[in-house]
């Protein structure tokens, strides 16, 4: 199964009327993750966050990030595997733009 057929849509952050806690301004970022529908058809998203976002930032997630190589949904490789905790439990791997479930 390809990446691209499950309606993947790469996550931003920030920008124009979002402040952070204290009320200063957040600025945008884009590419700090992706989300895509569950590969097993549960009808849920996933979203993986980024450690090294598209835009070169630091990753916009303090706890759980994947190493991303490629900068498109047909090249994109993610490590380690995705393993989801809840609901479905789908787990597999995103590699040059294929899902390989496990």
């Amino acid at each position: 199964m390809k990446l691209i057929d499950l309606n993947p849509r790469w996550v931003g952050h920030g920008g124009e009327g979002v402040s952070d806690a204290n009320h200063n301004p957040v600025p945008r970022r884009d590419g700090i993750g992706i989300t895509f529908n569950c590969p097993c058809g549960c009808g849920t998203r996933v979203f993986i966050p980024f450690t090294n976002p598209l835009d070169g930032g630091l990753p916009s997630e303090k706890s759980c990030t994947w190493d991303r190589t490629g900068d498109t949904f047909e090249t994109l490789t993610l490590k380690p595997s995705i393993l989801r905790m809840d609901g479905c439990k789908w787990h597999g791997f995103v590699t040059n733009g294929e899902i390989q479930t496990v």
